[in-house]
């Protein structure tokens, strides 16, 4: 087991991604790299051990898109109740996002004891705040309800490089590494390129480069060459920081994957197959489907070899009827449980161990789950 200390958890969804990196760079330092995690929630699992580990952690900064609400689940609410504990360690950087009451109407926390963070304030601002956190194993230091802007912890911070608080916009924000292009960062106050430099850092690499007025509140600079990953531009102007911004460099293979991965999306895939535009009438499309196309034997395709070279535990949806549980295809799954080997495939887990109970519980469609431990109770009833 390894022995690496558990200082900081930075949680966040898919659209947050980059300030989850963005937030890693800059608290690298009064941090050790070595004890931060970066923990995309999309990989929460029922396991316990999960809870257990990632609740571990000195402090817990949990990164509140509209991303992250949209998509909180019974089993993502459940993970964040149990991970941010106690509530003292916790930092919430509002992100999109206006205040916590969305997130607290979900997930019971005591939101006034948490720290809570802007996306329009520098890293500088509230790194001090975290570091607190952290190097006192968890306890904040009294900022029960406070804001980092009520801590007053610039003046902490004098020691360091002067920052002036200007923010930056740097466009486009994705650039290709086979062909690093122009970018232009859009300033709130004009500024000379006479004055300016512009740091570009990360992958261990930092290179500094001097811009060019486009116009007076706009710099355009060569994008110099980076692996693909997240990089930090950081604009200088008289040996002060003036803003930073995350430029993300990527690869056209990854952008083929992604855009293949979105493709792929069964679900949306099959709205657009059956000319459907909810996910309602994509379900009773296919459950008509399958009533109409019935063959005479029933069918067949939830029977599911449970030898022990079997399969079908292997794979993360190991029958129709898993996917109908794990989409909320109610009426779908009503018509698969009429076929043979339904109530064999009611006990069939998952890669994740997860039967069809399991997923339609976690994903939180609560009328499938009940119906589908009717199915499992009659069937006990029957025998």
């Amino acid at each position: 087991m390894s022995n690496t200390s558990k200082d900081l958890l930075i949680i966040y969804e898919a659209e947050a991604e980059q300030w989850a990196s963005y937030l890693h760079f800059h608290l690298v330092g009064p941090i050790p790299e070595a004890g931060i995690c970066c923990y995309d929630i999309a990989l929460v699992t029922s396991h316990r051990d999960d809870f257990l580990r990632l609740g571990g952690y000195k402090c817990k900064l949990l990164i509140l898109s509209r991303g992250m609400l949209e998509g909180l689940c019974q089993l993502r609410r459940f993970f964040l109740a149990r991970v941010l504990r106690p509530e003292k360690s916790v930092v919430i950087l509002l992100c999109g996002v206006e205040s916590l009451d969305p997130l607290l109407e979900l997930v019971p926390l005591k939101g006034e004891q948490c720290l809570q963070i802007s996306s329009e304030q520098e890293p500088q601002d509230y790194q001090l705040a975290v570091a607190e956190i952290v190097h006192k194993g968890g306890q904040a230091a009294a900022v029960e309800g406070i804001s980092v802007q009520e801590l007053k912890i610039q003046k902490k911070l004098s020691s360091g490089p002067l920052v002036a608080n200007h923010s930056l916009l740097v466009l486009p924000s994705r650039v290709p590494c086979e062909n690093p292009m122009e970018i232009f960062i859009l300033l709130q106050e004009a500024m000379a390129s006479k004055d300016a430099e512009v740091e570009f850092s990360g992958n261990k690499q930092r290179v500094r480069v001097k811009p060019v007025n486009w116009n007076e509140s706009t710099l355009k600079v060569n994008a110099p060459d980076f692996t693909a990953g997240h990089v930090i531009v950081t604009l200088y102007s008289k040996g002060l920081v003036k803003g930073s911004a995350c430029l993300q460099y990527y690869t056209i293979m990854e952008d083929i994957a992604h855009f293949l991965q979105q493709a792929v999306d069964p679900v949306k895939f099959m709205c657009q197959a059956f000319q459907v535009s909810s996910l309602e009438k994509l379900d009773q499309t296919l459950a008509s489907c399958l009533m109409l196309k019935m063959p005479t034997g029933g069918f067949q395709g939830l029977q599911c070899d449970q030898s022990p070279a079997g399969e079908c535990h292997s794979e993360d949806i190991p029958t129709l009827l898993h996917f109908a549980a794990q989409h909320g295809l109610r009426d779908l799954a009503s018509a698969l449980l009429q076929c043979p080997g339904s109530r064999q495939a009611l006990k069939i887990p998952n890669s994740h161990g997860h039967t069809p109970l399991d997923l339609a519980h976690v994903h939180g469609h609560n009328q499938l789950y009940i119906l589908l431990q009717e199915s499992l109770v009659s069937e006990k009833s029957e025998a």
